[in-house]
């Protein structure tokens, strides 16, 4: 009783802040492309998954299992075709089917933690976004070491003691990570063409920005610069969205940052350092106040909603928050269908400071429901699903001839009613039989340049980050306050929205001390140091 008890104390937190701490949220103000929907190029995969696999022991399929299969986002046109051909297949070879059903982007968040509560579903999609780890320590999904050697072994072999170890939760494996690497690095997307038009800096820094924009906002005055809301600060990182651009001064403001205004770089982990009493911020928030005089934002800014075509329609020349590659690589592809001559770039934050990695094994993954009466058997779906190349292409781009074809080894699309990864099961893909489209090989360059930069780290090519989830049960009260008064206090000042910034910071700072920082700060520097050291992050 007492998991239980838990696991519904961690669903409901879940209902509350899942929508808000994807970092597009995690991995926007959660945005559709919150988990990187957007196709891109395959990764080699490790040396580990070369490794030969045990035999697999064998499945009793006597008995007919009919699977459900969780996914997020909406269902294609053609979602029972495409069921059908795959449970040709299925029933062939293990006697089973699937049924795939979908949480719909309208009250995700509570539909999710419904699925869970309920145990209807036997596979279901998850990310650390989805607040994974702290469902998994909470018992929603099955346990998988055993069963991976049994039942998976290829699978196991595959993915990689690397990646499966990055999944675990407690010491344990709980869901099963894709095999297709890519890189989410936040960055700025900026209009190229006004850069080029009036010779301006490329906005690779503080300095940088501010020239881009403000000579954009001397020669064209009328023309938006930024749009920026306020951010919901359950994230507990920032509580306005233009403080995302500090990214590119530091690797760890928002996206890879530590929460209750607490700081520490990335070759460093355990020294952690407090941010907000710092000079540091003092410095950075009278920039932010510099920014809003200069107009470029909103003075409504604090009230106003985001607005996704902001970009694309030229009401602002740059996106400063929650970018990644694939963002850019849609926005290219938008001015271009627009035909007035724009043009996109991008600048990803770990460009100026050195820090890049890959998503985290935990963006993208595939858990078994805890509860469900067919664990064997749904292992043994997903393994087939994941590695078998007839299986993978058709629950990822339909039937080939009806959905799409591929050329020189490229992927056209030929129907609305059944698009690429149509059943956005992003945490089935296969890293070495991915199809790319034609716009992969831009994206592969993005990827090539931070693969480059990311071998450089002290931890080459590793997120250290968005595999730690915080236990924060003991003082959610605190925990909330905190949360209020950023988004009361916090907000302004993140928004220059404030006459005097000295003051405003010194109120805030009593003002979250007093709503109970300190509890906060020292729970989560235990947790954060006993995960540093659990995977060798010193």
């Amino acid at each position: 009783m007492k998991r239980r008890s838990k696991l519904l104390s961690v669903l409901l937190a879940t209902a509350m802040v899942v929508g808000l701490v994807g970092c597009g949220n995690s991995n926007d103000t959660i945005e559709v492309s919150a988990p990187a929907e957007e196709p891109a190029v395959e990764a080699e995969a490790g040396d580990d998954s070369a490794a030969a696999a045990p035999a697999a022991a064998e499945l009793d399929t006597s008995e007919r299992v009919d699977l459900v299969f969780y996914v997020m986002g909406d269902a294609p046109q053609d979602e029972t075709v495409v069921e059908d051909a795959i449970n040709k297949i299925l029933l062939d070879k293990f006697n089973a089917t699937i049924d795939m059903q979908f949480s719909t982007w309208t009250d995700f968040q509570q539909k999710y933690s419904l699925e869970l509560t309920s145990q209807n579903a036997d596979l279901i999609y998850i990310a650390n976004w989805l607040n994974y780890g702290q469902l998994a320590a909470s018992g929603a999904f099955e346990e998988l070491d055993g069963l991976l050697d049994t039942v998976a072994p290829d699978l196991k072999a595959e993915i990689g003691d690397d990646a499966l170890n990055m999944v675990k939760v407690g010491g344990k494996i709980y869901a099963i990570p894709n095999t297709w690497s890519e890189y989410t690095s936040n960055g700025i997307k900026y209009r190229e063409d006004l850069r080029a038009k009036y010779d301006l800096p490329v906005p690779n820094s503080i300095e940088n920005m501010e020239a881009y924009f403000l000579g954009i906002k001397e020669n064209e005055p009328d023309q938006g610069i930024l749009t920026v809301t306020t951010e919901e600060s359950q994230g507990l990182q920032t509580a306005f969205d233009a403080a995302w651009v500090l990214n590119v001064k530091y690797p760890w403001v928002c996206t890879n940052g530590l929460p209750y205004g607490l700081a520490a770089n990335y070759d460093s982990p355990e020294d952690i350092y407090d941010y907000w009493f710092s000079d540091d911020f003092v410095e950075d928030m009278k920039t932010m106040k510099r920014w809003a005089d200069y107009g470029f934002w909103s003075k409504s800014a604090l009230s106003d909603t985001n607005n996704s075509d902001s970009y694309k329609t030229g009401l602002c020349v740059a996106e400063v928050a929650g970018q990644n590659p694939n963002k850019q690589i849609t926005a290219i592809q938008e001015l271009e269908e627009g035909g007035q001559g724009w043009q996109s770039a991008y600048y990803a934050y770990g460009e100026a400071t050195g820090v890049i990695f890959p998503g985290h094994a935990t963006q993208n993954g595939t858990a078994i429901v805890r509860g469900c009466k067919n664990p064997e058997r749904a292992l043994a779906v997903l393994q087939a699903l994941m590695l078998d190349e007839e299986l993978n292409s058709l629950i990822q781009y339909g039937i080939e001839g009806t959905h799409y074809e591929v050329n020189d080894g490229i992927y056209s699309n030929l129907s609305d009613t059944f698009a690429y990864e149509g059943f956005n099961t992003w945490n089935l893909r296969n890293g070495k039989t991915k199809l790319p489209q034609a716009t992969d090989v831009e994206l592969q360059a993005m990827f090539d340049k931070y693969a480059e930069i990311g071998a450089k780290t002290k931890f080459p090519n590793v997120n250290i980050y968005e595999g730690f989830a915080e236990d924060y049960n003991d003082y959610q009260a605190e925990r909330q306050a905190v949360s209020n008064v950023m988004r009361q206090y916090l907000a302004p000042i993140q928004a220059g929205l404030v006459d005097d910034v000295d003051a405003a910071v010194e109120e805030f700072r009593t003002k979250v001390t007093e709503a109970g920082l300190d509890v906060c700060r020292e729970n989560f520097k235990t947790q954060w140091i006993a995960y540093c050291d659990e995977y060798g992050f010193k």
